[in-house]
């Protein structure tokens, strides 16, 4: 059950309107108080917690060494296909760029490559 008022509330959240979302969530509310289940709202809301949990884990970014690499790595990254707003500062990165999506990760950064040969001389 939970999962369907969560499946439900994601599809009047995606459709963009506002007005749409706030009819579903007042239709839900009252099935919910009718049908004596309104226990099941905390529920709910964890549902869609980690939904939107995962679904910032999937979303489209680039992450930079140092700011002055930023347009240089996003312009990499579309021709990969990745296509991120702006690009996140990663301190642990030494020099380059990442960008991920959709479980997709493609590395040009120095971490990559030092860790590759630390690799190859270890085994």
């Amino acid at each position: 059950m939970i999962d369907t008022y969560t499946r439900l509330l994601e599809a009047a959240a995606e459709t963009g309107s506002a007005e749409v979302a706030q009819v579903a969530v007042t239709k839900l509310m009252m099935h919910l108080q009718s049908s004596g289940r309104v226990n099941m709202l905390p529920q709910i809301v964890r549902e869609l917690r980690k939904v939107a949990a995962y679904r910032h884990t999937l979303r489209p970014r680039v992450e930079v060494a140092s700011q002055k690499e930023a347009p240089e790595a996003l312009s990499a990254a579309a021709e990969f296909g990745i296509h991120a707003p702006e690009a996140t500062i990663n301190p642990s990165l030494i020099r380059g760029w990442r960008a991920q999506e959709n479980g997709r990760l493609i590395d040009h950064s120095a971490k990559h490559a030092l860790a590759h040969i630390y690799q190859k001389v270890t085994v």
